[in-house]
């Protein structure tokens, strides 16, 4: 019975915050996680607004080396040159 009361008063005496209690750390195991799902969402965005990047400069690479009479046969993955008897865009 002493052991009992002794165990209670131990119980009433410490407090929710001492660095001794291990269980029930749930506080900080739930902001590791919050902090893994923000991280993982700010990445997403970052590699979202870099392909896109990526995308717009390939556009724009492609379109100038069109003007310049090259362009890209997708089918066979080749660059090709436009024919010399051609004459290029915006000359006659």
């Amino acid at each position: 019975m002493i052991h009992d009361d002794d165990y209670r008063s131990y119980l009433i005496d410490r407090s929710d915050d001492s660095p001794g209690y291990r269980f029930g750390r749930t506080h900080g195991k739930r902001v590791r996680v919050q902090a893994r799902s923000a991280l993982r969402r700010v990445n997403g965005y970052l590699k979202n607004i870099i392909e896109a990047i990526a995308n717009a400069m390939l556009r724009r690479m492609e379109r100038e080396l069109e003007l310049r009479g090259i362009h890209f046969d997708r089918p066979s993955k080749n660059w090709v040159a436009r024919h010399p008897g051609r004459t290029s865009v915006g000359k006659h």
